[in-house]
């Protein structure tokens, strides 16, 4: 894992001087200080560092964060997206596979398709069949939105504080997101028990 960091650490220092097009795996190797045969055990491009990169900050700071609510994981990321993806705002305009925005579609729509996993067979106690019909839409719905104002908040499209819209995000989950069992499941789930 310490070399995944080193190169993901590289890739950051280089995108924050540098921008994203300017970047190459060659430069992250150097960086680095690793081999392109190291880098290509870790990674398939540096598109899929940047995606490491946003997966990592989420989960860092779902199990490592003192957050109690997704109003502060949302507001953490808001922050986050303020402070170091500003040189990444080309990358929403790219299409298909390495597209930042897609990506965070995937990256949310899964997330959430796991908490609500996690609700069904430990809040409730009920076996996990799948999402229905309404749930996809719904959850599909958000995590597009998500991914859309993500993007127009980290070009600076809004007035709003991340405190704010955070919190106007959070109040359209579903209410077990938005209950206790959202911080009795986030417990549970940074020590991985039930």
């Amino acid at each position: 894992m310490v070399t995944k960091q080193r190169i993901l650490n590289a890739f950051n220092d280089l995108i924050e001087r540098n921008g994203f097009d300017n970047v190459t795996v060659f430069d992250i190797v150097r960086h680095a200080g690793v081999s392109r045969a190291t880098f290509y055990r870790h990674f398939k491009d540096k598109y899929d560092v940047m995606n490491y990169n946003y997966s990592s900050l989420v989960n860092r700071h779902i199990t490592e964060s003192g957050i109690s609510s997704m109003c502060d994981l949302f507001e953490l990321l808001l922050e986050e997206g303020t402070k170091y993806w500003k040189p990444l705002v080309p990358l929403f305009d790219t299409e298909g596979v390495n597209s930042l925005y897609r990506f965070i579609y995937a990256y949310s729509f899964e997330t959430g398709r796991n908490l609500y996993e996690y609700h069904d067979l430990h809040v409730q106690d009920e076996k996990y069949a799948s999402l229905s019909e309404k749930e996809t839409f719904q959850l599909k719905l958000f995590a597009g939105g998500a991914a859309a104002v993500y993007e127009e908040w980290i070009k600076g499209k809004f007035d709003l504080n991340a405190k704010e819209a955070a919190c106007s995000m959070s109040d359209l989950l579903p209410e077990f997101l938005k209950t206790d069992e959202f911080n009795h499941m986030l417990k549970a789930m940074k020590t991985g028990g039930s």
